[in-house]
C-alpha cells in the first residue's frame, strides 16, 4: 500500500490546527472521512501517528517522522506542478514567518518588503509571539520559519544566525522621578532578568507588563518605568536616555526552520534574503 498525498495533506492540516474538528471545517470533509484518511496512513505504517488528549493532540514518534516526510512531499509536488502552470512564470507561494516583536516590525518586514514588491505572486504572512512560544509554533507547522534571540538547539531544526541585537536600559528624558519599575511584555518575558544576570547585578525593582515592544516604548516615554530594550529601536528617538553600562549585552538573532531533505525555491529565496546583509 502507498501513502496518498491527499491523506498526507489532511494529516499535516490536522496537526497544524490541533484538532480533528477544526481540520474538517478547513478541509470541507466530514470527521468520518478525515478519520478514514488517518486510518489509511496508520494501516500503511502499522503505527499510530497521533496521541489524542481531551482537547488537543500530539504526535507519536512515528507521527513526528511522518510529519517531516509529508511536508517535504507536499512541497515537492507543489513546486513540480508550478513548472507546468502556463499562466505563471513568476515565483509564487506562501511563506509564514513568526518572531518576537522587536525584530519583526523594525527589521524583518522592511527587509522582505522589496522582495514581495518584486514578486507579486509571493505572499508572506508575518506573526509575533512571545519568545517561549516560538519553538512550538514551528514544530506544529503553524509557520515555516521562526526568529528567536537564542539557539533553540532542537534536533529537528536547522538554525542559523542572521544578525545580533544589543540590549540597553532606557528611561524617559522628560520625567525626572521614575519609579523603580521595569516594563516587560508579560510574566514569561525574562529580558530584564537576563540583562541584570549578565551584568551580575541584583537591583530591586517591580515589574509591569505592556504586551508588546512598542507599548513598552510608549510606557517608558510616559515615565511609567524603565525597560531593557533593543538599542536599534530607540537609538534615534530623542525621548529617551540610554543608561550606560561598562559591558555590552548582545544576543544573536537566529533563524530556524524544520530540517528536511527538500526546500522549495521560495523557502530558499526567503532564507537567502534574511541571511544576506541583515
Amino acid at each position: 500500500m502507498d501513502l496518498k498525498i491527499d491523506d498526507l495533506k489532511a494529516f499535516v492540516e490536522i496537526y497544524k490546527v490541533g484538532t480533528f474538528s477544526a481540520a474538517t471545517a478547513i478541509l470541507g470533509i466530514s470527521q468520518s472521512a478525515l478519520s478514514q484518511k488517518v486510518a489509511r496512513i496508520e494501516n500503511v505504517l502499522q503505527a499510530s501517528i497521533f496521541v489524542r488528549h481531551p482537547r488537543s493532540l500530539s504526535l507519536t514518534s512515528s507521527g513526528e517522522k511522518l510529519f517531516l516526510y509529508a511536508k517535504e512531499v507536499i512541497e515537492k509536488q507543489s513546486d513540480f506542478l508550478n513548472n507546468f502552470d502556463q499562466y505563471s512564470h513568476e515565483l509564487n507561494g506562501v511563506i509564514r514567518i513568526a518572531g518576537f516583536s522587536s525584530v519583526m516590525r523594525s527589521i524583518i518586514i522592511p527587509k522582505l518588503a522589496p522582495l514581495m514588491d518584486k514578486h507579486p505572486g509571493i505572499k508572506i504572512e508575518f506573526s509575533t509571539y512571545e519568545m517561549f512560544e516560538l519553538k512550538k509554533v514551528l514544530t506544529t507547522n503553524k509557520v515555516d520559519f521562526i526568529i528567536t534571540d537564542y539557539y533553540p538547539e532542537t534536533k529537528s531544526f536547522k538554525e542559523e544566525k542572521i544578525t545580533e541585537e544589543e540590549y540597553v536600559i532606557i528611561e524617559s528624558k522628560k520625567h525626572k522621578e521614575i519609579p523603580a519599575i521595569y516594563i516587560d511584555h508579560g510574566a514569561h518575558d525574562n529580558a530584564t532578568e537576563s540583562y541584570f544576570r549578565f551584568l551580575n547585578e541584583k537591583p530591586k525593582y517591580e515589574r509591569i507588563f505592556m504586551g508588546e515592544v512598542y507599548s513598552i516604548v510608549d510606557g517608558v516615554a510616559l515615565g511609567l518605568g524603565r525597560a531593557v530594550m533593543s538599542k536599534h529601536i530607540i537609538e534615534n528617538d530623542k525621548r529617551f536616555n540610554i543608561i550606560k553600562k561598562k559591558k555590552k549585552y548582545i544576543r544573536d538573532v537566529v533563524l530556524s526552520s524544520l530540517e528536511q531533505g527538500y526546500y522549495s525555491p521560495l523557502h530558499k529565496l526567503i532564507k537567502k534574503s534574511l541571511l544576506t546583509n541583515l
